[in-house]
């Protein structure tokens, strides 16, 4: 049985454009994009959020909170339209 990739690998895999690895974090962050879906409450939220992530994973910098920071950044920017 083959081994799940870490999300880590699969970041660098995007960065170097494998685009299977695009859609396997996609996949993996599904059920964190409804739940966020859900609590912004917007029609398009969950679609938003996806988009968010493909563009996130090439912004991303190792050993930092720059994940967490961007994502509390984007909720907020969103309760406030």
């Amino acid at each position: 049985m083959q081994r799940k990739p870490k999300l880590r690998e699969l970041i660098a895999k995007v960065k170097n454009c494998e685009e299977d690895a695009v859609l396997e974090v996609v996949h993996r962050f599904i059920p964190l994009v409804k739940k966020y879906s859900r609590r912004v409450g917007y029609d398009e939220a969950c679609s938003n959020l996806v988009v968010w992530i493909m563009k996130a994973v090439h912004r991303y910098e190792p050993r930092t909170t720059w994940g967490r920071d961007e994502l509390q950044q984007y909720f907020v920017s969103k309760q406030h339209h």
